[in-house]
């Protein structure tokens, strides 16, 4: 292939500050996996590497998983790898995708598309008619197996030296033919630490609406992958700048420029990416810290000094979360986990063992992300080495309170409902009134969780309700 085309317009100099990457594409294309790929789908496939394996190489990035792009319809792609003893998974049919899985992994060949095709098998013969239908230049640049060459037309080499994602061609166009794409600007851009030209914001902006035509999963994947990104913070920042934070997150505008009070230095827009950008880059503690205080605008009260309170708000703030979550399909786990540390995030460390086990049985197995989000949450007017001590202070009773269990969860009470029953409590609310009195008290002093003092205590507590009720 001539140089000239496979670079399109694109500088030599950019070529030439790539060749590291190309010899990372062309010690993968000779890997004995992709090898076995070639010769079992034969020269006539066409088969290019192509999207995140191409631009990850480029910039000297872990390579994730690995992506082709090729000739063959995906009909003939699965029977031509099935006839040479490669299992083939199927559900991306649809899409124009067929999956192998070869040493256990799953490589993903799509055939060559056309831009803005209208039916799912508007199908091409062409590599560069395919990069021409991608999202973005840092997206659309190939690598041939045949011929060993980048094959970059829209000059995404370049683009990736100068940080920038442009839009392969029209932006609106791009856009229109999947919405998803705007969010998939703020992952590669202000997310991955690369500006984003001003066509291809503006276009994003007039696009912002059509997010709602895209699935709530495919909405909640991409988000999170910009949540858990190196710069969460500066996306979140233009996603605002650019309406599509009210057309997604609507739940997240009263919090922009509301005054916090004495305690904080920045508004709650600010205080909460202040805290995202100092979790570690999980799932779980990158959602909580964006939900923890969206309740303090709803739960603002004002004292006759003038100063302002967020009583509850973390309460408010859960029930604000879940809504959220449930539109977004979270997961019933991912929903429990991120509520606890959402709705504890305000317990203190000042609490005493008593309070370590309390926060051990409130938590769960949240406990240890509660404790780093607390670290992340901790108040900007103390100083690091002031909150540092509190922790440690905090660890220590933790600490203690493992070996006093020696490894075990809560105590279980000494006595159950059926002994209630036995003492005359019928099961229901009240029964559930006495077992957790009883809890709280062996939390206060677990030496007391011994039989005979527990069921001395329930008579105790049965007679208190009985005597209520009359």
């Amino acid at each position: 292939m001539d140089e000239s085309r496979s670079l399109g317009n694109c500088s030599s100099a950019a070529r030439r500050d790539h060749d590291a990457g190309v010899a990372r594409l062309k010690k993968v294309t000779a890997s004995p996996l992709v090898s076995e790929l070639a010769r079992a789908l034969g020269d006539d496939a066409n088969l290019h590497l192509v999207g995140g394996t191409v631009r990850e190489a480029l910039i000297d990035a872990p390579l994730s998983d690995l992506d082709f792009a090729c000739a063959f319809t995906p009909e003939k792609t699965s029977s031509m790898l099935t006839a040479k003893g490669i299992r083939v998974v199927e559900t991306g049919l649809k899409h124009g995708t067929v999956t192998a899985v070869m040493e256990q992994q799953h490589l993903e060949i799509t055939t060559f598309r056309k831009p803005g095709a209208s039916r799912p098998d508007d199908y091409s013969q062409s590599i560069e008619e395919d990069l021409a239908g991608r999202d973005f230049t840092i997206n659309a640049i190939a690598f041939s197996l045949s011929t060993l060459q980048i094959i970059d037309p829209f000059c995404g080499g370049r683009d990736l030296d100068a940080g920038l994602v442009r839009a392969v061609g029209s932006p609106s166009d791009r856009f229109q033919e999947d919405p998803l794409r705007v969010l998939r600007m703020f992952r590669f851009g202000p997310a991955a630490g690369r500006t984003v030209d001003t066509a291809t914001q503006e276009a994003a902006r007039a696009a912002a609406a059509t997010l709602s035509r895209v699935s709530a999963e495919r909405i909640h994947e991409e988000l999170t992958r910009i949540l858990i990104s190196a710069h969460a913070s500066d996306a979140l920042r233009m996603m605002l700048k650019l309406e599509v934070m009210a057309v997604l997150l609507p739940e997240v505008l009263p919090s922009v420029g509301f005054e916090q009070n004495d305690f904080h230095i920045h508004d709650v827009f600010e205080h909460t990416l202040w805290v995202l950008d100092r979790c570690p880059p999980t799932t779980l503690l990158r959602w909580s810290a964006l939900f923890h205080d969206l309740g303090k605008p709803v739960s603002l009260s004002v004292d006759e000094n003038g100063r302002r309170h967020f009583y509850r708000h973390e309460e408010y703030s859960t029930d604000i979360a879940e809504q959220v979550m449930r539109r977004l399909r979270f997961s019933n786990h991912d929903i429990d986990a991120i509520k606890a540390i959402v709705r504890h995030h305000m317990r203190p460390l000042e609490c005493g063992p008593s309070g370590v086990r309390r926060l051990i049985r409130d938590l769960g197995e949240q406990f240890d992300d509660w404790r780093i989000f607390k670290g992340a949450d901790a108040p900007p007017k103390i100083t690091q080495e002031d909150f540092d001590s509190r922790l440690n202070q905090f660890n220590t009773l933790y600490e203690a309170e493992l070996k006093r269990r020696q490894g075990s969860g809560l105590p279980k009470l000494a006595i159950s409902g059926n002994d209630l029953i036995d003492l005359g409590l019928a099961p229901g609310r009240p029964m559930g009134m006495v077992l957790k009195q009883l809890e709280e008290m062996i939390i206060e002093n677990p030496e007391l969780n011994e039989r005979p003092t527990l069921l001395d205590e329930a008579q105790k507590l049965i007679a208190k309700l009985s005597s209520s009720k009359s």
